[in-house]
C-alpha cells in the first residue's frame, strides 16, 4: 500500500496509515547508512541533512549505525554536520560524540578461541582475511592477496595496515573478521560459500557467521547487533526505549528496528526489515525518505 499526501508510512501490523498524531518527537534517532540515510551514490540527500540539522538543534540526539569501522563512518557524520554518537561494526562497538572524546562505552568482540581458528585456517589456506583490532584494519601482506584489500578499501574508504603474518593476532579478541572472495570468480565465490557454511555449522550458537556483500563472509560475536548497541547508547544518555526511533532497510537492521520505540523501514526494505519495523516509510533512500518521514516534526 503506497500512501499519498500527509501520510508518511504504513503500520506493519494493520497496513493502515501509521498514527502520525500519536507519534511524539523522539529524543534519539538512530540511522543506518547505506540504503537508508545515504542515497545510492553514497551521498546525503539535502532534505535529510536539513531536517536532521533542525532536529539536532532542538536537542534530538542523532546516531549513525553501520557495519563499518569508526574511520569509515566518521566522515559521514562530518558531512552531515552533526556531532553524532556512532554504532559501528554492526553494533559490536559504540562510541560517544566527538565532544565526549569519542569514548567507547560498549565493545563486544569475538571470543579469542574462535577468532584464532579462523585466522589460522585462512593463513594455512592463503585466504584473504580482514582483522579488526583496536578499531584498526589489518590485512595480510601477501602480494597474491593484495587485490582483495584494494577491493575492500575502494568500497569502504578504509585504510589498511599490512602485516606479514596474521597469526600474531592469535590469542587476541578482534572486533570482527571478514573473509573476502572475488565475486567475479565463480570458483572463489563457491569456496567462500562453502567456508561460510562450514564455519556456520562449526560455530553455531557461538559466533555470528554472515554472508554480506557478494564477496564477504563476516564473523562477529553472537550477541553483537545494532539493537543491543542502541539499548546501551540510550541508557548512557538517560533516554527510554519509548523515546527512540530508528531507520533501516536491511537484514542487519532487524534488531535495531525492533529495539527502537518506533522502527521505520524504508520503502525498499528487505522483507525481514519490514516485518521488524513498526511502519514502512512511503519513500526510499534516493527520495530522501528519512528527511521526508521526519519532516512531520518540523
Amino acid at each position: 500500500m503506497l500512501l499519498t499526501g500527509a501520510d508518511a508510512g504504513v503500520d506493519t501490523g494493520t497496513c493502515l496509515p501509521y498514527d502520525r498524531q500519536a507519534m511524539e518527537l523522539p529524543r534519539l534517532i538512530a540511522l543506518d547508512l547505506d540504503g537508508t540515510l545515504l542515497d545510492s551514490s553514497g551521498g546525503i540527500p539535502e532534505e535529510n541533512r536539513r531536517v536532521l540539522a533542525h532536529l539536532s538543534s532542538r536537542g534530538v540526539l542523532v546516531c549513525l549505525a553501520s557495519g563499518r569501522m569508526t574511520a569509515c563512518v566518521s566522515p559521514t557524520a562530518a558531512r552531515l554536520g552533526i556531532d553524532c554518537p556512532l554504532i559501528v561494526y554492526n553494533g559490536a562497538m559504540v562510541r560517544l560524540r566527538v565532544v565526549e572524546g569519542r569514548r567507547i562505552i560498549h565493545h563486544d568482540p569475538l571470543p579469542a578461541e574462535y577468532a584464532a581458528e579462523v585466522i589460522q585456517f585462512c593463513h594455512a589456506n592463503r585466504f584473504h582475511l580482514n582483522v579488526y583490532l583496536d578499531d584498526r584494519l589489518f590485512c595480510p601482506d601477501d602480494p597474491s592477496l593484495r587485490r582483495f584489500a584494494d577491493l575492500y578499501c575502494r568500497q569502504t574508504g578504509a585504510v589498511p595496515h599490512f602485516v606479514p603474518d596474521q597469526r600474531v593476532f592469535v590469542g587476541k579478541r578482534p572486533t570482527k573478521l571478514i573473509l573476502i572472495a572475488d565475486p567475479s570468480d565463480a570458483d572463489e565465490s563457491r569456496t567462500r560459500d562453502a567456508l561460510s557454511d562450514m564455519f556456520s555449522a562449526r560455530f553455531v550458537g557461538r559466533v555470528a557467521v554472515v554472508r554480506t556483500n557478494p564477496e564477504y563472509c563476516e564473523f562477529m560475536s553472537i550477541s553483537a547487533n545494532k539493537g543491543a548497541a542502541l539499548r546501551v547508547l540510550a541508557q548512557a544518555y538517560g533516554i527510554s526505549r519509548e523515546e527512540t526511533m530508528a531507520f533501516g532497510d536491511g537484514d542487519n537492521d532487524v534488531e535495531l528496528l525492533r529495539e527502537a520505540g518506533v522502527g521505520v523501514a524504508m520503502a525498499h526494505a528487505s522483507p525481514a526489515a519490514r516485518q521488524a519495523a513498526d511502519c514502512v516509510a512511503q519513500w526510499d533512500n534516493d527520495d530522501a525518505g528519512v528527511g521526508k518521514f521526519l519532516s512531520r516534526f518540523l
